[in-house]
């Protein structure tokens, strides 16, 4: 198989490199005390002030795991301060595996019991809940996954303790039997399945292997395994990291249990295959990012007009699974896309001054992103960035025997078994000029991947060769050195939307460009408060979007082009380089009057809510305090909904204190009843409720911040969301 450098391994410069840089001062700045404080807490010890956000409403203790594999992956090549903290983290995780005696690491509040509860077979699992807990099994596998990665660069104190942790976790899963299991894998795991896979590579213990399998998800890899796409309305990175899992299942096969290759080829091989085509081909934007509210919709379509769009987490993820199934598979497509989705989305994702991260990168035209506040919020793709920005340059080169590739033009340095492999990337002209310079004790051949967007072919300048995009050069080095220069002619192009739909982007080479929309009057920044990593600020039409003249675009330099537009000349730039700006990636294609239409429906709307709980959507009710019992949750087309025959209670904040209306919608075929109560007050007694929607008077107090809301009926109308409405819009 094709193997890549090991983690760390690689030195990169340019602004890979400064993205790499900001990363580790933004990690070297957290309190190690305070990561390790909800561990502490769970194993009875004294302990520091907990972090907030996400690490202070049940999410406790995630982040020290995707901090740790940050860590591993920085100072792999020796980086001493980064090399103290990594020592220090794991210290205080062994700390508190020793206080409890069992293995057990965790920060889940209340996360001993749940195992008990588990084993009892009490199992009340929803899609982001297990025994009223917020996805406890994501977040044990946040640190399972740091260990391992702690461990693979040759950590022997990590090692000690994931080796007794995995000895815990096996004797958890053995302890439930598959029917069990299957039903406590209907709440978010996280990556798990490719952990024990993991494992199993790292120990040599088949058994390992055999509990990944466990946790392969039925419901998930029968459809995918039968070249069945049925994700539609489904949570994209529920499903995103456990298909990871399926391909690490295949590696792990080959590598520790051959006689079970044929079978997991066609099952979990099969199935991660399927996946990544599908949602890589058919479910990505140019930039390679995906979902929309964090979900897979039925088209495209959707993602452009939301304010919310792919999520960050995504693509790192789908960038692991590319690496995955190319080194079971060495073709180059799966590279194509990692790296398009590395350059263009995961880079974009860090701001380059202050080093927040973005969770959602909107694909409405004029909108913009927020950043992550210094140590505050703590959100997934908070997590997720610190360990994507120190891999920058991950999969730029790989070894397979004799043969040694180059698979990207990023500036880095690889230094291995006797090879060292050094590119320098520069603009020349409208091209990238690439040269490769390689040293080798015995001989080598040198194969580097032509990019997939190239115009025309690629040609070495001391020899002439020449290769087409998406081919591969190939240099034979007998021994000493070789310097080979190659020329990337850009190619200017529109891309249309991947599933047809009427959008496209305009890409230079290797970018994706955008239109940079300064505005001042938006926060760029996020905070502790739920929620805060949404850009709420006011939607700008959607029919204001320019229609683009390609035909007379003009280059002004790499990645810069200056277009005609229906609004005048508009310039376009890489949009990894845009930060603190509104901006606009995509472009109409159909009818303007239809996006008319659609702004007439929903700028008013917008202008006057002060705050949405989308029903049926893990982040949105979980950011709004949702408490359900009796319930039921399913999607009708793209719409996702949530009913009970007992109550619902969520929390509604209007920072304004302007709302003057509850606004309740449902599927409107539903006959049903509705009791409704806000701050104690029934404003609704259970009247039968017919339509698709309601508006009930608040008659709160001028002011009021904070709305205590319960739904209850017997049932509930399949509920889509409950938004606070002010009289007048404040946009």
């Amino acid at each position: 198989m094709i193997s890549f450098p090991s983690r760390g391994s690689v030195v990169v410069a340019g602004a890979d490199g400064r993205a790499i840089d900001t990363v580790r001062d933004t990690v070297l700045r957290l309190d190690v005390d305070r990561l390790l404080a909800p561990f502490r807490r769970e194993a009875g010890l004294p302990h520091a002030e907990t972090y907030g956000g996400w690490e202070a409403t049940g999410l406790d203790g995630h982040t020290a795991g995707h901090v740790l594999s940050s860590l591993s992956t920085l100072s792999a090549g020796g980086d001493p301060r980064t090399t103290a903290m990594r020592r220090a983290l794991i210290a205080g995780l062994a700390e508190c595996q020793a206080a409890l005696g069992s293995g057990y690491i965790g920060g889940v509040p209340g996360g001993v019991a749940l195992w008990d509860e588990l084993r009892a077979g009490r199992i009340d699992a929803g899609a982001f809940a297990l025994n009223d807990r917020w996805v406890p099994l994501y977040n044990l596998h946040k640190v399972l996954a740091g260990l391992i990665d702690a461990a693979e660069i040759g950590d022997g104190a990590a090692r000690d303790v994931l080796l007794a942790y995995a000895a815990w976790w096996r004797e958890q899963l053995d302890a439930l039997d598959d029917d069990a299991l299957q039903r406590v894998l209907e709440c978010e795991f996280g990556g798990l399945t490719e952990s024990f896979a993991r494992l199993a590579i790292l120990t040599g213990d088949a058994h390992f292997l055999a509990l990944a399998r466990r946790l392969v998800p039925r419901v998930l890899a029968d459809p995918l395994a039968a070249s069945r796409d049925e994700l539609d309305g489904l949570h994209a990175n529920t499903r995103i990291p456990v298909v990871v899992g399926f391909a690490t299942i295949e590696r792990a096969a080959r590598l520790v249990a051959p006689e079970l290759v044929p079978a997991v080829e066609a099952y979990e091989g099969s199935a991660a295959r399927v996946f990544f085509e599908r949602v890589a081909r058919h479910r990505s934007v140019a930039i390679g990012g995906n979902s929309v509210r964090e979900h897979f919709d039925s088209s495209l379509a959707s993602m452009f007009i939301a304010r919310e769009g792919p999520e960050t987490c995504n693509t790192h993820n789908m960038i692991k699974l590319a690496a995955e199934l190319h080194a079971l598979t060495g073709d180059d497509r799966y590279l194509q896309f990692a790296e398009r989705g590395r350059r263009n989305h995961l880079r974009s994702a860090q701001h380059p001054e202050h080093g927040g991260l973005a969770y959602f990168t909107p694909q409405r035209p004029a909108h913009y992103r927020v950043y992550s506040a210094e140590a505050e919020g703590f959100w997934c793709c908070m997590g997720s960035g610190f360990e994507a920005q120190a891999l920058h340059g991950a999969l730029a080169f790989a070894r397979e025997g004799s043969v040694v590739s180059v698979n990207a033009p990023v500036p880095a340095t690889w230094d291995a078994d006797g090879v060292r492999v050094a590119q320098t990337v520069a603009e020349v002209g409208l091209a990238l000029s690439v040269t490769i310079t390689v040293s080798s004790d015995y001989p080598v051949t040198l194969s580097i991947l032509v990019p997939d967007w190239v115009c025309g072919f690629a040609t070495g300048a001391e020899t002439g060769a020449t290769a087409e995009p998406g081919a591969r050069l190939r240099v034979e080095v007998e021994g000493g050195s070789a310097t080979v220069t190659i020329a990337y002619p850009r190619s200017l192009r529109f891309e249309h939307a991947s599933d047809g739909s009427a959008w496209g982007f305009v890409v230079d080479g290797p970018d994706v460009l955008a239109q940079r929309i300064p505005d001042d009057t938006v926060a760029y920044r996020g905070s502790e408060a739920r929620m805060s990593h949404i850009a709420v600020g006011p939607l700008r039409p959607l029919a204001e979007t320019p229609v683009l003249d390609l035909v007379h675009a003009e280059r002004t330099g790499p990645g810069r082009v200056r277009v005609p537009s229906s609004r005048g000349p508009i310039e376009l730039e890489p949009f990894n380089g845009i930060h603190d700006a509104r901006c606009t990636l995509a472009w109409p294609l159909g009818d303007l009057e239809e996006l008319a239409r659609i702004d007439a429906a929903s700028l008013g709307l917008e202008a006057r809510t002060r705050d949405v709980v989308t029903f049926g959507e893990q982040q949105p009710e979980s950011d709004h305090g949702l408490v359900a019992d009796d319930e039921q949750i399913g999607r009708e087309g793209d719409v996702r909904w949530r009913r009970t025959s007992s109550r619902i209670r969520v929390t509604l904040n209007d920072w304004s204190g302007t709302a003057d209306t509850l606004r309740l919608a449902w599927c409107g075929d539903d006959a049903a009843t509705l009791r409704v109560s806000v701050g104690g007050r029934v404003l609704l007694s259970a009247a039968s409720v017919s339509g698709s929607s309601l508006d009930i008077a608040l008659g709160a107090d001028p002011g009021t911040v904070t709305h205590e809301i319960e739904i209850s009926g017997s049932p509930t109308p399949r509920l889509t969301e409950a938004r606070l409405l002010a009289g007048d819009s404040d946009r």
